[in-house]
């Protein structure tokens, strides 16, 4: 009798132009037969937490995301209503007028990594450096109201979670633990993806039973190691990491700890042609449409590869 190895499928985190690459990479995949959405688990940080709810509701078809991406480009934004309710998509890829989802979020990179690096020079476990990360993101305002943030987020989403099992990652923005969200834990949705797109300092915290909750990618860009215990793993990455973080586990280390668990994994990062489409601000929605245009293209070129890895 032969068994059907188990197969997870994690996705990491890289802003408004990573929500674009993955959905046309994995559109670009989906469409070329390669049946994702079978996996036992998918995993989801940050820009992959909304990708990975997508791909389980059935909404990554190339034809409704280039309506989507197209949307978020500079000459949509700058279309009359009167047009936009005409017939233009919304950043949900229904008809309507653009949403708060296309305005341009502000980001003091400087600020944001002396913070990390700050955090880091106190020492102390991993989980510590994130607990003082989560301490200095509740003691920064933010411009973005709690309710407009859930609003935009919920905008992109279904109502309630979709079927198959999904692990969402935030991190506690109070003691550093990282926690995944399913459907099983009775959490709402949107708190979830929303806690899980927190990036400090730009996004409100989210609260979810009484605690606060920050970017999943606080700890990690891909969190791989949340799929541990799967025969075959593979992790779509946004952009390549360091050899080290006093904050979580790079990719490269989390890959070797499955393989050496005998996991198989496979990893596809954002190629060339898809990094310079993702420009010098990710947050930028000016980025949507060429970064799922490219993530299209590199489905093409890795195809083959995914598709001899995810079926065995």
């Amino acid at each position: 009798m032969t068994t059907t190895p188990s197969r997870a499928l994690v996705l990491g985190g890289g802003g408004v132009a990573g929500i674009a690459w993955e959905s046309g990479l994995l559109a670009g995949l989906l469409q070329a037969g390669i049946d994702l959405d079978a996996a036992d688990l998918v995993v989801g940080t940050s820009a992959g937490s909304s990708v990975a709810v997508s791909l389980r509701d059935g909404r990554l078809t190339p034809e409704r995301l280039a309506e989507r991406f197209a949307a978020t480009s500079p000459a949509a934004a700058a279309r009359p209503a009167h047009l936009a309710e005409g017939g233009a998509a919304t950043a949900d890829g229904a008809p309507g007028r653009a949403t708060p989802a296309q305005e341009v979020l502000e980001f003091d990179g400087i600020a944001f990594f002396e913070a990390m690096r700050e955090a880091a020079r106190g020492g102390g476990s991993e989980q510590e450096v994130r607990a003082r990360i989560g301490e200095w993101a509740r003691r920064t305002p933010v411009s973005t109201p709690l309710e407009a943030w859930l609003t935009r987020i919920g905008a992109r989403l279904p109502k309630e979670w979709p079927q198959g099992r999904l692990a969402v990652t935030a991190v506690d923005a109070e003691d550093g633990a990282l926690r995944t969200f399913g459907a099983e834990d009775g959490v709402d949705l949107v708190h979830a993806v929303a806690a899980s797109c927190t990036v400090p300092s730009v996004f409100p915290l989210v609260p979810i039973e009484g605690r606060l909750y920050m970017d999943g990618g606080m700890r990690s860009t891909t969190n791989a190691d949340v799929a541990a215990g799967h025969d075959r793993v593979l992790v779509v990455s946004c952009a390549p990491e360091g050899p080290a973080a006093p904050h979580g586990p790079v990719l490269d280390v989390a890959a070797a700890d499955l393989r050496d668990r005998g996991s198989q994994v496979l990893v596809v990062q954002a190629d060339e042609a898809s990094l310079r489409a993702f420009g010098t601000n990710v947050l930028d929605p000016a980025t949507s449409e060429p970064s799922f245009r490219a993530g299209f293209a590199q489905a093409q070129a890795v195809g083959e590869r995914v598709r001899s890895f995810w079926a065995g």
